[in-house]
């Protein structure tokens, strides 16, 4: 049976050498694949980051816009009522004088020229009217300063916003981050490919795979052998 298990070691030796060149090939070809993979999943990652890019800043422009026409007609609406505002504030010192006017005409037709009570009246009246004017114009101060800080803390804001999809803002950032973990999880899928695909090379191993496949196919020869023995001994046996 010594011949069987020659046989049996040959076709182990043979069997052990395709394995290890179908696994070779196999982790060539997942090798291979994982390149491909990581190429689509970059392109797919740098095309929607372009589209989200391009999108948010058509938005924002959108907002720019909106932004300038309101802050443009409430402008327009600050100026109508300061034009207002002065053309009341004319009327009120027209009839303001007036009144002074005719209270001095009148003390002079009476022969009262000069009396204290009217005077006060009349300062009182001048001071009011003052006291008046100016609070309107620290109200339109105030409201100019609202408009304007609204209006800039928005604008600001729509700044931020395009400046974290440029080269060194905080979305851009973000994606640079997310590309080189991704591009380093790769390098160390193929260095572990590569020492899969060496480690099938080295001498050592080889010895031990060729010698495990060689006595496994020597004994299953052996046990073919005996096989073959045992039922041609029954078949000779006498009946």
């Amino acid at each position: 049976m010594w011949w069987m298990a020659l046989i049996g070691a040959a076709a182990g030796i043979a069997s052990t050498a395709i394995n290890k060149k179908r696994n070779r090939e196999e982790l060539e070809r997942q090798k291979k694949l994982a390149k491909e993979k990581y190429k689509l999943d970059k392109q797919y990652s740098d095309n929607l980051y372009s589209l989200q890019k391009n999108e948010a800043l058509d938005q924002l422009g959108i907002q720019q816009d909106n932004l300038d026409t309101q802050l443009g007609l409430s402008v327009d609406d600050y100026n109508t009522s300061l034009l207002a505002q002065a053309f009341g504030i004319q009327g009120a010192r027209i009839e303001n004088a007036s009144g002074i006017g005719a209270s001095l005409a009148a003390e002079g037709a009476s022969g009262t020229r000069g009396n204290a009570s009217n005077e006060m009246i009349r300062a009182y009246a001048a001071q009011g009217l003052e006291r008046n004017i100016e609070l309107q114009d620290r109200q339109n101060s105030g409201n100019l300063n609202r408009m304007t800080t609204g209006a800039n803390i928005a604008a600001a804001a729509i700044e931020r916003e395009k400046a974290s999809w440029m080269n060194g803002g905080y979305r851009y950032n973000e994606k640079a981050l997310k590309d080189s973990y991704n591009r380093s999880m790769y390098d160390l899928g193929v260095k572990e490919f590569d020492y899969q695909i060496t480690s099938m090379n080295n001498p050592f191993d080889n010895f031990l795979d060729y010698s495990a496949g060689m006595l496994s196919g020597a004994n299953s020869g052996m046990q073919w052998g005996k096989s073959i023995e045992d039922w041609k001994r029954d078949y000779n046996k006498p009946t």
